[in-house]
């Protein structure tokens, strides 16, 4: 068993406490890469803490690159821990670009010669971009900003599942401009690769998932059968809000859902004890967000998702 010690008198969490200590142990070697770590219900007992705090933070790890959790394996240290295009560490990004720059520079490399590969290069990987599908508008706008922000090396554009069919009629062959299309976990990819011509490119399924950072603790945190209200743009959305929350060990509250635009929001509101609403929630419905019960619902992709659209995107 790993050495942790929670302090109890402390003012910081017992999840920020947990990652913090756990994170040291990875970062410093100590746990090094393939380690297995204790299963959550182990860990849990050992510390003498809630199963869902220590869930919380083996997932926050492997968002953040540290870990994996594998069916049949539990969960490991990943060999790529010190990755900073992983750890997305603006001290860890400056590092490898000078030690980038020492490198060229030692193989007699001019900083001239340098920059016009890396130009060649950049236009290289931007050359073909990312077609990514969502139900709705909103729903795009939203996390095409976060898959940018998550992978900018790669070129982002957006289309509605209604607009991508009706252009797949009329022109299949413009689905050779992209490098990758990226669907939602809801999209049967069978049935999808089933309607696409022979010569796609891969299909993506990427998810978003409740930040483990900020969400997932403070629903933790909520007494048993708390009434939270969930507002997405779609009932599909607010559906899928749930269904993350379950599989991040949420299980304890009474979860209740319902679209922006619906005009029984405001009694929802007023019957639940905390109302989260996603970005493309209030977006939708702004003055929403203003109401004292109601939080954002942070959002982030899914580590996994993104490191498969990263290896596509730099082939």
């Amino acid at each position: 068993m790993i050495k942790l010690i929670l302090q109890k008198d402390s003012n910081v969490s017992y999840h920020e406490q947990l990652f913090q200590q756990i994170a040291a142990l990875i970062r410093s070697g100590e746990l090094p890469p393939n380690e297995q770590l204790p299963t959550v219900r182990e860990l849990a007992a050992q510390l003498k803490i809630n199963y869902n705090t220590v869930r919380s933070v083996y997932l926050r790890l492997q968002q953040e690159g540290m870990v994996d959790s594998r069916q049949g394996r539990g969960t490991i240290v990943s060999n790529v821990v010190n990755d900073p295009l992983l750890t997305r560490n603006p001290a860890h990004l400056a590092l490898l670009a000078k030690e980038t720059l020492h490198k060229v520079k030692a193989m007699g490399y001019s900083m001239d010669e340098f920059t016009r590969v890396l130009s060649s290069v950049m236009q290289e990987i931007n050359q073909f971009p990312v077609l990514f599908l969502r139900f709705t508008e909103l729903e795009l706008a939203e996390y095409l900003r976060l898959v940018q922000y998550h992978l900018p090396s790669a070129m982002v554009e957006g289309r509605t599942f209604e607009d991508f069919i009706e252009r797949l009629e009329r022109d299949p062959s413009f689905l050779q401009q992209y490098k990758a299309i990226v669907t939602h976990p809801s999209v049967n990819l069978r049935m999808m690769k089933q309607t696409l011509p022979k010569e796609s490119p891969p299909l993506v399924s990427l998810d978003f998932i409740p930040d483990p950072t900020t969400v997932i603790p403070a629903m933790e945190a909520y007494p048993r059968h708390t009434k939270v209200g969930l507002i997405c743009a779609t009932i599909r959305g607010a559906a899928g809000m749930i269904n993350d929350l379950y599989n991040a060990g949420i299980t304890h509250l009474d979860l209740r859902t319902i679209e922006a635009n619906h005009p029984d929001v405001f009694e929802l509101i007023s019957n639940c004890d905390v109302v989260y609403i996603s970005k493309p929630g209030y977006m939708t419905r702004p003055h929403l967000l203003t109401l004292p019960k109601v939080k954002e619902y942070q959002e982030i992709p899914d580590h996994h998702g993104i490191n498969e659209l990263r290896k596509i995107v730099t082939q």
